[in-house]
């Protein structure tokens, strides 16, 4: 995929590092030349100079030709604007935009896609605190229940990735002690009584 994103905070300079090993062509753009240095030394891909929300910046960082755009800059009104410009002027199906303020994101994550990291933070602080509720994660316009169950005495013995969980929900890993979250996927060993499996439910 051909890739734009917009700001190179840390999130965005992590991202860029990650896509361009996946073998993606990224492109990242920021105000600040400087911010070029907190890309990894095997990023392969461009970095252009510019004001974020001017729209020649954004097509001579390749807009034009990016199938998605990620705005993740340290700048929440920059990142929504930044996500409107996409859609509605390049017409980029794919937007996705990090807004730190929870009550920026509850008000524009009917209108493009979001995603908090102050709310993703705070559920899995308390998760790891509680060891009984990670919370709920809002992505865009739907909301993610996440819980922690400790494993019921008929699952002891068997595989995460082979439990039939009920409907509308998905077990996504277990959390087990010395190891912390070990995705369902990625384990193949047997549930022990002090494991706890963390499951996901859509609740809107």
């Amino acid at each position: 995929m051909n890739i734009l994103i917009a700001g190179c905070s840390q999130t965005g300079a992590k991202l860029a590092a990650e896509l361009s090993r996946e073998g993606h062509d990224v492109s990242v753009v920021d105000p600040s030349a400087a911010a070029q240095s907190l890309l990894s030394d095997d990023f392969t891909g461009y970095f252009t100079t510019g004001i974020l929300i001017d729209e020649d910046v954004l097509r001579n960082a390749g807009i034009e030709n990016c199938d998605a755009v990620a705005a993740v800059s340290d700048n929440d009104n920059i990142n929504i604007m930044v996500s409107q410009i996409a859609k509605t002027i390049f017409h980029i199906g794919t937007v996705v935009a990090s807004l730190q303020d929870p009550a920026r994101e509850e008000k524009f994550g009917a209108l493009i896609t979001t995603v908090c990291p102050t709310n993703i933070a705070a559920s899995s602080i308390k998760g790891y605190l509680l060891r009984q509720s990670a919370g709920q994660i809002t992505l865009g316009s739907s909301t993610l229940d996440v819980h922690l169950m400790q494993v019921p005495d008929h699952l002891i013995g068997f595989r995460a990735k082979d439990i039939q969980a009920r409907k509308g929900e998905a077990v996504l890993g277990v959390f087990r002690e010395g190891k912390g979250l070990v995705l369902s996927a990625d384990d193949d060993q047997l549930l022990l009584e002090t494991d706890w499996l963390a499951v996901a439910q859509i609740v809107d």
